[in-house]
């Protein structure tokens, strides 16, 4: 299992377990638990309500898992002892790897990316708070907020396990000068966000001890990539069978791909656009063997598989050895295919009218949803108005030492920080749903509350 210091938890002190690590221990009480289970009811990209079957955050956080793991299968081929010992010392696990890809979006506001924005505002308006950030909270809920014992809070994870979710291993800096560190945005050892808030200040120092300052460790760059590689190639699938993504007939689009992934990544450090160009071309010339613009045929559908499968070779193939730490390094050509994937996903679905209508009303689900929690909370605390699992978050946070010293006890920051918690422990349908009968546009009865 290597360094032993990776492997111990901060509350429980003993692993009586005759067949399983610790480590599997870990990647076994995510996959147990309801936090873990929410994320069917959040979408990727598309809603997770229609009838086509697309990728949810959960699907999509299984393949991340799954990814990562080979990633590391793939390092740790060759048989040397000094091959061994070299992979050994820079403690890359398998199931550590696949862990944090189990709980690398766990944290998801319901709508996705779509309402941190809304949920960063409202708590920058309380007293003392440092505003929303879904890796913070994904680190917050496997620490807090997700129960398994009533000794302690959280999932109780390894260190190693905590480490290699941190993708942002940083408190949240005191300007955004301070936010992208890495010398080129291929350097995979940075990352551009943070990932703690100061209530779990505690739990961050003790996952990363023995950690140089903000680096990434191996396990988490390696999770890291296999996000970039998982979102890149699903969501194009997810998008050509909905017939948004016009796999079939790319060419002629091809300036005008390349004209908009400039606007968009123009700005990141040392963005070369021939490399850019290159990998577009690479990923328009496989798409060639994509027939017509209907995934349904038994054509198309191989023919998809067998570019997936590519996509997917090349960018395991990518991930070696580096002599600096963290010591794992990502080809940057690799990095460049997969921006190119993902600007077919962002050229025809993304910035487009369709899905910018749909989203302003889903921030405006999210806004209402706080306001009206909020108002509820404010008014008194034990209103049978409020949903009780929101009373019950509200109360921990009255006993949580970390909480009311990171905020000087601040009853603003405890109110917004409770209807926070609690949004984002919802799916969409249940946000939708409790969003109506808090505003009276519900249809539903009473016995049709799932909230109390």
């Amino acid at each position: 299992m290597g360094n032993p210091r990776k492997w111990k938890r901060r509350h429980e002190k003993s692993e009586d377990d005759p067949f399983r690590t610790p480590y599997q221990r870990d990647r076994d009480r995510v996959l147990y638990s309801s936090a873990f289970r929410r994320l069917s009811g959040v979408a990727q990209v598309a809603a997770v309500n229609e009838q086509r079957v697309l990728h949810n955050r959960l699907t999509h956080s299984l393949k991340v898992a799954q990814l990562g793991r080979r990633l590391v299968q793939h390092l740790k081929q060759g048989d040397s002892a000094e091959a061994r010992e070299f992979r050994k010392s820079f403690g890359i696990n398998a199931d550590v790897v696949e862990t944090a890809g189990l709980v690398h979006d766990i944290g998801h506001p319901p709508f996705g990316h779509v309402s941190e924005p809304v949920l960063d505002a409202c708590l920058r308006r309380a007293v003392g708070l440092e505003g929303f950030e879904g890796n913070a909270q994904s680190f917050r809920i496997v620490t807090k907020l997700a129960r398994r014992r009533t000794e302690y809070a959280g999932l109780d994870l390894t260190r190693a396990a905590l480490d290699a979710m941190l993708k942002y291993p940083r408190p949240r800096p005191r300007s955004a000068d301070d936010l992208f560190t890495a010398p080129t945005w291929t350097d995979r050892r940075f990352g551009s966000k943070w990932g703690a808030y100061a209530s779990e200040l505690e739990d961050f120092r003790w996952a990363r001890k023995g950690a140089t300052s903000s680096l990434r460790s191996a396990n988490a760059i390696l999770m890291d990539w296999a996000d970039d590689i998982t979102y890149a190639t699903h969501d194009i699938e997810d998008c050509f069978r909905a017939g948004l993504i016009p796999l079939h007939d790319l060419v002629s689009d091809r300036d005008r791909i390349a004209r908009h992934a400039r606007r968009r990544l123009g700005k990141l450090p040392d963005f070369e656009p021939a490399l850019f160009d290159a990998g577009l071309d690479k990923v328009i010339s496989r798409f060639g063997k994509i027939t017509s613009s209907c995934w349904d045929t038994r054509q198309n559908r191989s023919a998809m598989n067998v570019i997936t499968t590519a996509n997917i070779t090349d960018c395991v193939n990518a991930v070696s050895f580096a002599a600096d730490p963290p010591h794992i390094a990502v080809d940057a050509r690799c990095q460049y295919l997969v921006e190119a994937l993902k600007e077919l996903t962002w050229y025809y679905v993304i910035d487009k009218p369709s899905l910018a209508v749909m989203q302003e009303g889903q921030k405006r689900i999210v806004q209402s949803l706080y306001d009206r929690l909020r108002d509820c909370l404010t008014e008194s605390p034990k209103s049978p108005r409020l949903p009780i699992q929101l009373r019950s978050i509200y109360r921990e946070l009255g006993r949580d030492p970390d909480f009311d010293s990171a905020y000087r006890g601040s009853a603003e920051a405890r109110e917004a920080r409770a209807v926070v918690d609690y949004i984002c422990v919802l799916t969409e349908a249940q946000a939708v749903d409790l969003d109506e009968r808090l505003s009276g546009r519900s249809h539903s009865s009473m016995f049709g509350a799932w909230f109390s």
